[in-house]
């Protein structure tokens, strides 16, 4: 009789244990489902915004390395993003980081994505209001030129820290051509008649808005990659345009 009823308690105990095991698998499937549900949702509203910013005011709100690092942390996986998981991923103290979202905010560059209640504390979640950025300060040359550097040396500086990075920590096949596919740098130096230049810089801009319109796959390879071009002009720059005079 006692093992009968040993038996028996043995089997509710491995019965509770399956309804739990299965009650858990079911809470992972559901966070997963609805982490997915939350990229997907906001991929559609990233990948066909692409803002150009012209007026001053938005360009210096720009340039600033945190607000410049922020707005790329909420870009680079578009899930949106607490104070403190910004301040985690970026390493600042999180108190710093409020006044450069505000900032972003007031210009249009970011945007609420959530708002919750947290232990009592009401947590808001930001999103990138759009999938890039372009810059064109032509309409405002002199007021934003020295504004115009410090952004620009803030990507490069940005992205040549994580390429470094990438070829420190990365193990790159032996064959030369596999490789390839882990990253490469190429540059560019060749005088061609105008024509030419302005036809492939054409199809060069082409090629880089084919790479912005493809749709985002969370679960895909990510590419991080930085396009370049310029047209050197003055003395020592051979068929460049003509410096000015001295």
């Amino acid at each position: 009789m006692g093992s009968k009823g040993n038996g028996s308690d043995l089997g509710g105990m491995l019965d509770g244990v399956r309804k739990e095991v299965r009650g858990a698998v079911r809470d992972a499937q559901k966070a997963v489902s609805e982490a997915k549900s939350q990229v997907a949702g906001i991929g559609p509203l990233i990948d066909e915004v692409v803002r150009t910013v012209t007026d001053v005011d938005t360009i210096k709100a720009l340039a600033d390395t945190t607000r410049l690092s922020i707005l790329r942390a909420l870009s680079r996986d578009r899930v949106p993003k607490s104070a403190k998981e910004l301040a985690e991923e970026l390493g600042e103290p999180q108190t710093k980081l409020y006044r450069h979202l505000k900032v972003l905010l007031e210009a249009g560059l970011i945007e609420v994505a959530e708002t919750r209640v947290v232990s009592g504390i009401v947590e808001t979640k930001y999103r990138a209001a759009q999938s890039s950025v372009t810059i064109d300060p032509s309409e405002h040359p002199d007021e934003t030129r020295e504004v115009m550097s410090r952004i620009i040396s803030d990507n490069i500086g940005d992205y040549t820290r994580r390429f470094l990075r990438h070829l420190e920590t990365e193990e790159y096949p032996a064959d030369p051509e596999a490789a390839k596919s882990h990253g490469m740098l190429m540059n560019l130096s060749a005088t061609l008649p105008p024509e030419v230049a302005e036809d492939f810089q054409r199809r060069m801009q082409a090629l880089v808005k084919e790479f912005d319109d493809y749709p985002r796959d969370p679960d895909g390879v990510r590419i991080e990659g930085m396009v370049t071009w310029f047209t050197p002009s003055g003395p020592g720059a051979r068929g460049g345009r003509p410096g000015p005079e001295s």
